[in-house]
């Protein structure tokens, strides 16, 4: 009975129709086809009594969510909320389709599944596509998993314009009439006219024309300059140039010749100044020269700057290390140098307990964060609380400041962890000690070391 092969379409005649029970039609198609439903309606106060007696009608025993939607919720969100309502306390990733997060959990506790969702057009077709995709792995996995939505003709038209995703997953319900709904229904369709968009845009529709006008103004005046720069410049009342005229002029090109180095020797009497500051027209015998022979361009000199500090100790360095190699001497690198030096800061620091980051390394597991301090000295209560357990004691970065961290040994599995936790002194269970993997302080301790 799927929507989408044996359904019908409402026309705008209502007489033409029966009008049945949309609850009625809901729950025949909840007991026999087992899909998915979205419960299409114009006004609100229709879907409103219709979701009301659904949910009034499941069985206390019945496992059910109902979330009123809003534009304001994302895919994340209308998921928690989902799985939240539907299994209080349960671990579940967010980012998961839900067809794989509500099957595997309902798998376990094996008791019937209700999700209504109220003012569907706010979904996305990517939790239509989910939810529909849940109904119908449940079918196959015989689970009784009920869907139904309550929405606008918008969400009926986000399910009509993609109805290739739907197949035999979604049946569409009018919640007017009661009865099955095309994906080619008038209800579907735009009925808006087409000048529609010209009457809501107008403002824009004439700022698009005026800016083309305007780019054809522009366009046409460019034209016209480049028409009269194209033109032939004819002089007026003067005869025709001649070209040999022309290249007896002095040219505009301008040569570095002093005036002194040519003029009379009654001439050389100019000052400095006055000799510098006056130049002559290159004549085309000098232009010609000075093509043929050009002067020779000598490279600038670079002056040697002075060796940096850094220079200095790199070429010390570099000489040391190859020093050493010709003798056969094995260098230590520098981060296990480094390593090694972090170590003996950190038994100087924490001189009253002993820091083990070895320990951390060679093992797999979680263990119990019990306290960290910043300062060295720390208090003699922490070690009458301590002696009664087995602890650890590593270092890691707060803030870019050195903090020494307490744990209890490492435990194989989480249960086991948890069970300790359980299990400490009231002291120290007062200091609110919780459990962190065993990945992680290795992580905060390659931190530290890689910054001293």
């Amino acid at each position: 009975m799927s929507a989408l092969m044996k359904n019908i379409g409402i026309s705008n005649d209502n007489t033409s129709v029966t009008k049945i029970s949309a609850y009625a039609r809901i729950d025949y198609i909840l007991r026999f086809s087992k899909q998915a439903i979205l419960v299409i309606d114009e006004s609100a106060e229709q879907n409103a009594p219709i979701s009301s007696q659904f949910l009034a009608s499941l069985p206390e025993q019945h496992n059910a969510a109902y979330i009123s939607l809003s534009a304001q919720f994302n895919n994340i969100q209308i998921r928690c909320r989902i799985i939240e309502q539907l299994y209080t306390g349960e671990l579940f990733d967010p980012e998961i389709s839900l067809a794989v997060s509500v099957i595997n959990l309902a798998k376990k506790s094996q008791q019937s599944i209700s999700i209504v969702l109220d003012s569907a057009q706010h979904l996305s077709l990517q939790l239509f596509h989910e939810l529909s995709q849940l109904a119908a792995i449940a079918k196959k996995a015989n689970l009784m998993v009920n869907i139904v939505m309550f929405g606008s003709a918008h969400a009926g038209k986000t399910v009509a314009n993609n109805k290739s995703l739907f197949d035999n997953k979604l049946t569409l319900l009018s919640a007017q009439s009661g009865q099955l709904l095309s994906t080619t229904s008038a209800i579907f369709k735009n009925t808006r006219p087409k000048w529609h968009f010209i009457n809501q845009n107008k403002w824009l529709i004439g700022a698009l024309v005026f800016l083309l006008g305007l780019a054809i103004l522009v366009v046409n005046l460019l034209q016209l300059d480049s028409f009269n720069f194209s033109r032939l410049v004819i002089a007026n009342k003067q005869a025709d140039i001649s070209l040999t005229e022309v290249l007896a002029k002095p040219q505009t090109m301008v040569l570095a010749i002093n005036r002194a180095e040519i003029a009379e020797p009654e001439t050389k009497t100019k000052t400095k100044t006055e000799t510098e500051s006056t130049k002559l027209a290159a004549r085309p015998k000098d232009i010609y020269s000075s093509l043929i022979n050009p002067l020779p361009v000598l490279p600038k000199k670079v002056p040697a700057l002075p060796a940096s500090p850094a220079d200095v100790i790199s070429a010390i360095t570099a000489e040391s290390a190859n020093s050493l190699a010709a003798t056969g001497t094995v260098f230590k690198p520098l981060a296990s140098r480094r390593k090694v030096q972090a170590i003996i800061e950190q038994n100087k620091l924490a001189n009253q307990v002993t820091v083990n980051n070895d320990y951390y390394s060679n093992n797999l597991g979680y263990v119990i964060q019990l306290a960290a301090y910043s300062d060295v000295k720390l208090p003699s209560t922490l070690f009458e609380d301590l002696t009664t357990i087995d602890y650890q004691v590593y270092q890691r970065l707060l803030n870019n400041k050195p903090l020494i961290v307490i744990t209890s040994s490492v435990y194989a599995d989480k249960s086991a962890a948890q069970s300790a936790l359980a299990g400490l002194p009231k002291s120290l269970s007062a200091r609110q000690p919780w459990i962190k993997p065993v990945t992680v302080i290795n992580n905060e301790i390659n931190v530290f070391l890689l910054s001293q």
